[in-house]
């Protein structure tokens, strides 16, 4: 007998997400994962202060009331109790050592034909700097528009898909506009993870799949798996090294997608320290990171974070904490092992014409018994993933599951 009905390999949203629509199904659901903790993407991490315990996030850091999939597998879960409003802060420019506004670094004149430069252009097929900066105008699109692309999906943006920087769905009127979680936007998968008829087993690294039978046989350490259906949900790059000998003709496609590096660092520190007034974070211009996100968007009474997303391979680690005491105008000394954290994200970097690569790859999943979500289909955004996750769920139930 199968050990279950479908197991999943990685228990970031995506995976999650997979698993909760299996499991509101009624299905036998085993999910995997190699870390030592479910979120993947999603990671609140939590400083133990003796006063008070304040957490700050390495990856993701907010939802939006556009993410009907997200907020209606929360509604089911009964969750949106945990859910919180964000305050109304907003971001600033870093350029030149110094704090701006954002209006203060546009040309308003090239700005003002923005309406009429949208007519008629279509987005489809053009790249972010190509689509973009032909309606804001090439210099605001330098100096403001393009450097806060980047800092939204924290890569260099200009050959990044139009379509798939930001996309048009309805809005929950109920729901904040912007929300995050009273524990961090971790509290999604936490949540996700201990929910019933969901098994998660931490620190197991998927080392293959292949075919045993009917039935799918995962390797994981010195255990073998076996399920009808199986679902990847990890990066595209494990995706890829793990199809490479069953699935070629899948890996191939999925190995033309390049992936981003992002070297983040999270500093709490005592709230009278920091001069800077409340804001959302900040963009950099021309500095070695993309932004610096704040935690005052949560506030704390006794707490600020920042978590510092940084290019890769531009500063050692040294040269990261000195900047960031730069930044915040703060002395190089109140940066320490206790309140300074780091992560390395990867994220997709996808570029023009992905909407057919994907296509392809979708072409050779039908019939398989084989899923695959993540973040590397439309867009790197949460409910860019629980969208793909529900489609392959009800895909692989019209092909049986």
């Amino acid at each position: 007998m199968p050990d279950c009905d479908l197991l999943i390999i990685g228990a970031g949203i995506a995976g999650l997400s997979m698993a909760h629509y299996a499991a509101e199904a009624g299905l036998k659901v085993l999910v995997l994962e190699r870390e030592s903790r479910p979120g993947g993407c999603l990671h609140s991490h939590r400083f133990n202060k003796a006063s008070t315990e304040f957490w700050l996030e390495l990856g993701a850091h907010s939802a939006f009331n556009s993410y009907g999939n997200l907020i209606a597998i929360l509604e089911s879960l009964q969750a949106l109790d945990c859910l919180i409003k964000r305050a109304k802060v907003g971001f600033r420019l870093y350029a030149d050592g110094t704090v701006r506004s954002m209006p203060s670094q546009m040309d308003i004149p090239e700005l003002v034909l923005a309406p009429f430069r949208l007519l008629g252009l279509i987005k489809v097929g053009r790249s972010v700097a190509d689509y973009y900066g032909r309606i804001v105008g090439r210099r605001n699109y330098t100096r403001v528009f393009g450097p806060a692309f980047d800092a939204v999906i924290c890569q260099p943006a200009s050959d990044y898909p139009a379509d798939s920087l930001f996309q048009s769905r309805p809005r929950r009127k109920d729901i904040p506009r912007g929300f995050a979680f009273s524990g961090g936007m971790q509290t999604i998968t936490d949540t996700l993870a201990g929910r019933s008829g969901v098994r998660v087993e931490l620190g197991q690294t998927v080392r293959g799949i292949q075919r045993g039978g009917k039935d799918f046989v995962v390797k994981a350490g010195d255990a073998h798996y076996t399920a009808p259906r199986v679902c990847l949900a990890t990066s595209v790059a494990v995706a890829t090294e793990l199809l490479r000998s069953m699935f070629p003709a899948v890996a191939a496609q999925l190995a033309e997608i390049e992936t981003a590096t992002v070297e983040t660092v999270g500093v709490a520190l005592p709230a009278e320290q920091v001069r800077l007034p409340p804001l959302a974070g900040l963009i950099g211009r021309g500095e070695p990171f993309y932004s610096a996100v704040s935690r005052d968007t949560v506030p704390d009474a006794q707490w600020r974070g920042f978590t510092f997303h940084f290019r890769p391979g531009v500063l050692g680690d040294e040269e990261k904490l000195n900047r960031i005491a730069h930044v915040l105008k703060i002395p190089r000394t109140a940066l320490s092992l206790e309140n300074v954290v780091s992560k390395i994200n990867q994220l997709p970097s996808l570029r023009v014409g992905h909407g057919e690569r994907t296509g392809h790859v979708d072409a050779l999943l039908a019939g398989t018994g084989l899923a695959l979500s993540g973040n590397y289909f439309t867009g790197v955004a949460l409910e860019d993933c629980v969208t793909r996750s529900r489609a392959e769920f009800e895909r692989l139930r019209r092909e049986g599951l």
